[in-house]
């Protein structure tokens, strides 16, 4: 009697672990799982799937919802719900675009206005740009031979007063 009563509590328990079903949420076209779906059953929810895409239900339920902003939502009945579904990415469909080239009246005007510009640009633009460049601060060498230039220069300098005087 004892081994009746035991094996029956084992199989309820059994059956009372198996009553929480994971259903896991996959993107169709990439295979990933993904997060945040927003699971109900009936008209009330349930539950939001985690970041691995893992949804536990732990109530029985006829039909079951998933929905997602960037998916097409689907519902289901028990009998059709694996431990795996697929979600489908919604189509975002822009309007038609239609390219045409300029007539050739425009181009050219187009390109005189861009020469234009160009040249005014040029004209317009300091001579004397001072630029920084962190590289050439760093260069030992650069300020070393900037240093030998400088006093070459006045000796040079030095030697040309003296053939003049």
């Amino acid at each position: 009697m004892n081994r009746v009563f035991v094996t029956g509590c084992l199989l309820l328990l059994c059956l009372g672990a198996r009553a929480q079903r994971r259903i896991l949420l996959l993107d169709s076209d990439t295979h990933k799982p993904i997060k945040e779906v927003s699971v109900a059953t009936g008209n009330e929810p349930v539950a939001t799937s985690s970041a691995k895409g893992i949804v536990s239900l732990s109530m029985p339920f006829d039909t079951i919802r998933f929905t997602h902003v960037n998916y097409s939502s689907e519902k289901l009945y028990q009998k059709e719900v694996g431990d795996t579904v697929y979600l489908f990415p919604k189509e975002h469909m822009l309007p038609e675009v239609t390219v045409r080239e300029l007539p050739p009246k425009v181009k050219a005007s187009l390109k005189g206005w861009v020469a234009q510009a160009a040249a005014e640009g040029a004209a317009m633009a300091p001579k004397g740009v001072v630029s920084f460049d962190l590289a050439s601060m760093l260069d030992k060498r650069k300020r070393r031979d900037k240093k030998h230039l400088k006093k070459a220069k006045e000796v040079l300098e030095k030697w040309d007063r003296k053939k003049t005087e």
